[in-house]
């Protein structure tokens, strides 16, 4: 009887161990079994040209790969790949990038899988994408500024200008008798020369009495120097 109670302790002791490994080991690899498939960006409705990132997710459980694809129209009854199939699996980053500029403008549909190893997938789509390469880029306008109301300039009333006097032509007769004109005095050169008032002779005679008496002088003094030597 004992060893039976023993066995039966042993049993269920194993069991609850089991029951606790297999909860631990569900609560420590909670993302290898999470489930996120999706494309953010772009959403809905939205009008895109040129290269156009893909923003997502794609992570399933025993992943393999994932790939993302895009259809013409709303509900398309055929896919085609966009690049190439991608083995590792990306959480909120850029799935792919859709090069626009190869297709006519138009509806697109686009959806991301995310393919397991046993084959079986999850995926999510994304509708009613608008293609819109032609259209041209549409620009900033600034905004007008309001025009200034004109204001009114005051009409300047012209200055009446007073009449000009007329100047009027007065001829003034003469009253008295003209004087006869005097006659005009005529210069005549006269006949005689009148004599120089000064005589020629009375120089001759001052320039030799004038030479006399320097020549004293001259004299007189060489007598006083020649008698200062003397003493």
């Amino acid at each position: 009887m004992r060893r039976r109670s023993i066995g039966l302790a042993l049993t269920i002791l194993a069991t609850f161990l089991l029951t606790l490994l297999e909860v631990l080991s569900a609560q420590a690899g909670p993302l290898a079994q999470q489930v996120q498939v999706q494309i953010t960006s772009p959403e809905m409705g939205s009008r895109v040209r040129g290269r156009v990132p893909i923003i997502g997710s794609a992570v399933v459980p025993n992943f393999q790969f994932y790939k993302v694809e895009f259809g013409v129209g709303p509900s398309p009854a055929q896919w085609a790949v966009i690049g190439q199939l991608h083995y590792e699996p990306v959480i909120n980053g850029q799935l792919e990038i859709w090069d626009t500029t190869v297709l006519p403008d138009g509806v697109y549909t686009l959806r991301v899988q995310g393919v397991k190893k046993d084959g079986n997938w999850e995926e999510f789509i994304v509708r009613g994408i608008a293609i819109a390469n032609s259209e041209p880029t549409p620009t900033n306008t600034p905004e007008a500024s309001p025009t200034p109301l004109a204001t009114e300039t005051p009409a300047i009333s012209p200055t009446p200008t007073q009449p000009r006097p007329t100047a009027t032509l007065q001829i003034i007769a003469p009253t008295a008798a003209l004087a006869m004109p005097t006659p005009t005095p005529t210069l005549s050169r006269p006949e005689s020369r009148s004599a120089l008032p000064v005589d020629p002779e009375s120089w001759l005679e001052s320039f030799v009495f004038g030479v006399v008496a320097m020549g004293t002088v001259f004299i007189v003094l060489g007598i006083v120097f020649g008698l200062r030597r003397l003493l």
